[in-house]
This record gives structure tokens, sequence and C-alpha cells, in this order.
């Protein structure tokens, strides 16, 4: 982790000498608080676009561990216990940042909790769950999709479960061109991706009615 810090730090006073001074400038909490902010948009914009960086890094680390002595690897990272017992498969979006608590998501959108449940409410916005936690998809903070493009997408899905909804907008379909929905929306290709959005929550109806 203070690696990544420290490469972090660099990147920005390469970008700009003059950013060390600045950024000194700004208070411990503050300063943390506005990296997570960026981190956690980061996140989700790389999921707009179909970005796999877990897979980018699983792949590093496997050809890294070819010339790595053994005593050198660690360990891979377990569960936390109630996330393990809540919903196994898909805890590893917690660690990768692809799903975000309520206090995180709504720092990183400037939002009030109020404001989130007016959101979610008129379905811009949408939760999954681990066991009765809340936790918000990243990829609802990307800056290239409109909120009101969300809603129409969501509302086309209708009562499908909030994980099922997820699993739409990023697997790919074969009829978006190969591409996720959320890839789709990125570039303004609505309709096609409501079409879609229709089409699954009929499929769902039939399955679980």
């Amino acid at each position: 982790m203070e690696h990544i810090i420290h490469r972090a730090a660099i990147a920005a006073i390469l970008f700009d000498p003059r950013v060390a001074e600045t950024l000194l400038e700004i208070p411990d909490a503050a300063l943390g608080r506005m990296f997570k902010n960026h981190l956690c948009k980061a996140v989700g914009q790389a999921m707009a676009y179909g970005i796999d960086f877990p897979a980018l890094c699983a792949e590093e680390d496997r050809l890294r561990k070819r010339v790595r002595p053994e005593s050198e690897r660690t360990p891979e990272k377990k569960p936390f216990p109630r996330y393990r017992d809540a919903n196994t498969k898909r805890y590893p979006l917690v660690l990768q940042g692809k799903v975000l608590r309520k206090h995180d998501f709504c720092t990183s959108a400037g939002l009030t909790e109020k404001k989130l449940a007016k959101l979610v409410e008129s379905q811009r916005v949408f939760a999954v769950f681990f066991g009765p936690e809340a936790y918000y998809p990243a990829f609802l903070l990307s800056t290239t999709i409109f909120r009101d493009d969300f809603r129409k997408v969501i509302r086309g899905l209708g009562k499908i479960d909030p994980w099922s909804m997820f699993d739409f907008f990023t697997t790919a379909i074969e009829s978006l061109g190969g591409a996720t929905p959320l890839q789709r929306l990125s570039a303004g290709d609505v309709t096609p991706v409501v079409r879609e959005a229709t089409t699954a929550a009929e499929q769902y109806a039939r399955l679980f009615p």
C-alpha cells in the first residue's frame, strides 16, 4: 500500500512540479478523503469502459511469480467473516472497489444520504446487498453516463433482483455487438440498451413468476 501511495505522489509531482506544495497545504484527513473519492470514481469509470484491472493485475502477478522465490509470495486475502457468510462469490467486488459502502458512495458522488435515497426512489441509482447492508455499484459514479439514462435502463429491468441488475450492466451481450450495456451507454447508445433491458426483464419474469 505504501508503494502505491508513493507512486501516486510521484505521478502528481511529474504532472505538475508545483503540485507538491499545494498538496502539503491540504489537511491530512481532507487529502486522504480526496484521494479515496477520486479512486472510487476511477474504478467506476473503468467499469463503464469495460477495463478489467483485477484481470490485468492477476496476469501481472502470475508472470511475477514465475521468477519470485516461494518464500516471498504472500498469501491471498480471505473475506471478512460476515461478508463470506453473506455472499462469498460477490465479496471480491468489495475488495476491488466495484461496489461501495453508502458513506463512500455519497462522499464520492457529493450526495447526502437523503439525496441518495431520492435517487434510489426515482430509479436513477440502485443498491446491491451483502446480508442487510446496502452497497452501491461504483459504475454509477461514471461521468460519461447520465443518471437519467441509468433510470431508463433500470426501469426497463423492472423487478429483476439487484445483483442480476448489476450483472446485466457489466456483462457483454452479443446483440449489443459484444459490448456491455455500460460500454454502450458510455457511447450514448441508450435505446438498444433499454431494449435489451426490457427483454431481460421479460425473461426473468418467465423464470421467476
